[in-house]
């Protein structure tokens, strides 16, 4: 499976229509069949918007024709696109979501970050209830948005549901570089599954950016390092850590995931 995660610059004052037409220039350099799956990061339809006045005028201004890009860009490349966006529903209920584009059917949202910060909560954005995974083409995904990153127990319950990908979608601002390179291969180790993070690059390069793809067993597949850029690089999905059950018992070679759902004891946390 090839796929491409995008880096695109953090918006300074006045320059958030920029940066999502810097999104949607980048997708438009792709040719036809030239990635299977695109991952963009949170708030792609309206990063930096700071107030709920600002996020509002970029959702139903540039944001909303942004989203009608990722369906016609969706359709023309024949690629999935994954997309962290703030919605907007018929009674004006607001969400922080993963928008999914595949080519030939509607759009769906099928994860909402469950993990609010407080700005997002004060703007009166809704929370998700519950974690979720979906299936593309055999392909099982979780997903991750933000602030949801920081919570051990959500990846847990990933890795007890047997993921094959896990997307983080982001919008982090302050975190240190290496931080975020330590938790990203902790969360693919975590799941036992590939992990491909997205987030945009911020103008200090030891801070935030390192959108990147994990392999299963911690090793970095691709790193954007603290600058704007897209990565573009091949995967199997499907990969596995798989290493000998115990000492001395080569002949045992299982799924490390497999190994750690077999030796859970639950009842010892409650």
């Amino acid at each position: 499976m090839r796929a491409t995660i995008f880096q695109p610059p953090y918006p300074g004052t006045g320059e958030a229509e920029a940066v999502i037409n810097w999104q949607v220039e980048r997708l438009k350099e792709i040719a036809p069949g030239a990635t299977d799956l695109v991952v963009l990061p949170e708030n792609s339809n309206c990063t930096g918007a700071s107030t709920l006045g600002d996020m509002l005028a970029l959702m139903r201004g540039a944001g909303a024709k942004y989203e009608k890009e990722l369906r016609t860009e969706c359709e023309r490349i024949g690629c999935i696109v994954m997309a962290g966006l703030m919605t907007e529903d018929e009674k004006g209920v607001l969400r922080n979501q993963l928008g999914v584009f595949e080519p030939g059917k509607e759009t769906y949202f099928p994860y909402t970050k469950n993990h609010l910060v407080k700005p997002e909560l004060e703007k009166g954005i809704v929370p998700g209830e519950k974690p979720e995974v979906f299936e593309i083409d055999g392909v099982l995904y979780g997903v991750a948005i933000c602030y949801d990153f920081y919570f051990p127990e959500l990846f847990d319950w990933y890795q007890s549901k047997r993921i094959d990908v896990l997307v983080i979608a982001s919008h982090q601002r302050q975190e240190s570089a290496e931080r975020l390179e330590f938790l990203t291969r902790a969360r693919a180790f975590d799941c036992g599954c590939t992990v491909l993070r997205s987030a945009p690059a911020m103008p200090r390069l030891d801070v935030c950016g390192r959108s990147m793809a994990v392999a299963p067993d911690g090793l970095v597949l691709a790193m954007a390092g603290g600058t704007p850029t897209t990565l573009t690089f091949d995967f199997n999905p499907k990969a596995r850590f798989v290493r000998p059950a115990s000492y001395g018992e080569p002949d045992r070679v299982i799924d490390y995931r497999e190994s750690l759902i077999e030796a859970k004891r639950p009842e010892l946390y409650r």
